[in-house]
């Protein structure tokens, strides 16, 4: 990338993340070499903490990647090319050895600086809905923000206060129903600590920003740069929806974003076409689109305004999904004809999204509330119009209603459920469960445990975590046949397991799945239901009834990484025994047994969960 900014080369160089990166790049110099899992070795770790002013955790550094500082600056370093890595040695860019950097051209420099900063950030690849809000707030700031008042504007974006409260129509950012009645997070839970959290999102981006010399703040107010002008525009010129991009691409590059900034990407897209037209072809993806993508591609169909009030009255006049022009005609003073019928259809499309976004199952009791308040009927009656609604999952809904079924569950992706429907239950069994750790040998590592059904993956997670070993530390991931189940994260692309029962990914005895812990180290385990059991009255469960194999050690580097630790480890003459030894706080190999497993020791640590059922 060639730029004529001289002023840009200082400015890129003298940010505070490059001045470290740069630093850390001299000291690791003509080659360090890494670890299994691709980090600094704890003593070379403590010499690059030292080098760059960085105080450690404890008197002992288990690993470097218990330093965030020190992961921060090898990450920029790495993303700007100042470290170069190859297998388990890095070496710096050689162009920084003796010339500090004097030998690099601008655009090289800038190229570094974009590359680090868009890593580093996390907008590299595809932004979060967050930090694309806040990073066009600022590029359409005329003057320098004051930080309180941006915080408070982005938070107004992701928190509207009831948005469709009066209609129960879908929010245009992320295609659900904000209603008091839809109060769902006492039942179902609050999601992930800071998940929710648009401010601290917001507030640690301007943060890394700063250090990036993306943005200068004075007393609370933040202006961009140059270097920052330079950034947003390559961020968002790539999330801007190009002229001839399909109304999938248009939702997807959209989704979950607030209206304002929905708009601002898709105006080469909407200036491209009349909005009658924009909106027929939003309108027709919605009707082959499901749950939420055809709610977000409705919603944003109706900020078109009245210029597209054609495309609405075309879609008026069909059955079933026609309900959602009739409402919009209405809405804006139109004299069509509303159907009776509508109330209903919108009522179970609604509470299909929440099923479907929720992944898990919701009480006849909850269904009863939110369809009595949207359509005010007795439950019989409900029943009746919900039924000749002509919605396609109507059968459902009215038989939650009239109390012939317990718990409705999200259906099974077709296609993916091999002929096998996902059940429901509404008595509780207690699973025998066998976990075993993928690609470890001589010894295996396993466990058998007893759970209950009704407990979330989430807490399967938890009970993993304890009977096995790990410290809980990294991310994880259930790999089941319908989706993967973590922390929900849009990049990750995984669904909420705190969201979905045991028993409704497991049917039987033999079924299995798997769990992936720490996505760098891919600790894989094989999850299979051995029996279904009664639960014994007054038992407390988790409980870990059998075992094998030492759990090992955390950032190891995985299956092969293990195997190397246990060689180096009997081997006192290998160069990195000491190494390994002074990681682990061991005086001697023999301290290490990798067969070593208390059954005992593994129920103990399980009993935080246990309840009585």
């Amino acid at each position: 990338m060639a730029v004529q900014a001289p002023a840009y080369l200082d400015a890129a160089m003298s940010s505070p993340a490059l001045v470290r990166a740069r630093s850390l790049a001299a000291w690791v110099g003509q080659g360090r070499t890494l670890t299994a899992s691709g980090v600094l070795r704890p003593t070379e770790a403590v010499e690059a903490c030292r080098e760059l002013g960085i105080d450690l955790p404890g008197s002992r550094l288990r690993s470097a990647a218990d330093v965030w500082e020190l992961m921060r600056d090898w990450e920029t370093a790495a993303a700007a090319g100042f470290i170069q890595i190859a297998g388990r040695r890095a070496q710096a860019m050689p162009e920084l050895l003796g010339g500090g950097g004097a030998l690099l051209g601008a655009d090289v420099v800038l190229a570094a600086w974009l590359q680090a900063a868009a890593a580093v950030l996390g907008l590299d690849h595809e932004p979060c809905a967050v930090c694309v809000t806040v990073l066009h707030h600022l590029q359409a700031a005329a003057e320098p923000v004051d930080m309180e008042q941006l915080v408070t504007a982005i938070t107004a974006e992701f928190a509207p206060e009831t948005p469709g409260s009066a209609d129960n129509r879908p929010c245009p950012a992320c295609g659900r129903v904000h209603d008091d009645f839809f109060d769902l997070p006492d039942f179902f839970g609050d999601g992930e600590e800071g998940e929710d959290d648009p401010a601290g999102h917001a507030t640690d981006l301007v943060v890394g920003m700063l250090d990036f010399g993306a943005v200068a703040a004075d007393a609370g107010v933040v202006r961009l740069t140059e270097l920052g002008v330079l950034l947003i525009g390559l961020v968002l010129g790539k999330q801007t929806v190009a002229p001839d991009a399909n109304a999938a691409a248009v939702i997807s590059a959209i989704a979950g974003l607030p209206p304002t900034v929905a708009v601002s990407l898709a105006r080469p897209w909407l200036s491209a076409r009349r909005a009658p037209d924009a909106a027929r072809e939003l309108i027709t993806y919605a009707e082959s689109a499901q749950g939420g993508e055809r709610i977000a591609a409705l919603a944003f169909a109706g900020e078109l305004g009245t210029e597209a009030a054609d495309a609405w009255r075309e879609l008026a006049k069909r059955q079933g999904i026609g309900a959602y022009g009739r409402q919009w005609l209405a809405e804006h003073g139109d004299s069509f004809t509303a159907d009776p019928a509508d109330e209903a259809w919108l009522a179970v499309d609604a509470l299909c999204l929440m099923i479907d976004t929720l992944g898990g199952t919701i009480p006849a009791y909850l269904i009863r509330a939110m369809v009595a308040e949207q359509i005010g009927d007795e439950a019989a009656r409900a029943a009746e119009l919900v039924s000749g609604s002509g919605h396609p999952r109507a059968a459902d809904i009215a038989a939650l209603l009239t109390g012939q079924q317990a718990l409705i569950s999200q259906p099974v992706p077709a296609g993916k459920s091999g002929g096998r429907e996902r059940r429901t239950r509404s008595e509780t069994s207690v699973y025998q469960l066998k976990v075993t750790l993928r690609g470890v040998s001589k010894p295996p590592v396993w466990r058998r445990i007893l759970v209950p059904g009704n407990i979330t993956l989430r807490e399967l997670h938890e009970i993993v975590q304890r009977v096995m070993g790990w410290g809980n530390c990294h991310l994880h991931v259930f790999t089941t046949e319908w989706q993967e189940y973590g922390s929900p994260d849009p990049e990750l692309g995984h669904a909420n397991d705190q969201k979905i029962r045991l028993d409704q990914v497991l049917t039987g005895q033999g079924d299995r799945f798997r769990y992936t812990y720490d996505f760098g180290d891919d600790w894989e385990h094989d999850i299979v239901a051995e029996q279904t059991l009664t639960p014994e009255p007054g038992q407390a469960y988790p409980r870990c009834t059998a075992g094998k194999g030492a759990c090992p050690p955390e950032d190891c580097g995985g299956a092969w990484g293990y195997a190397d630790l246990k060689e180096i480890l009997a081997d006192s003459s290998h160069d990195q025994h000491q190494d390994m030894l002074d990681w682990l706080g061991l005086e001697s190999g023999a301290e290490f047994d990798p067969a070593e497993f208390s059954v005992t020791e593994a129920d103990t640590r399980s009993r935080w969960t246990a309840r009585n059922i």
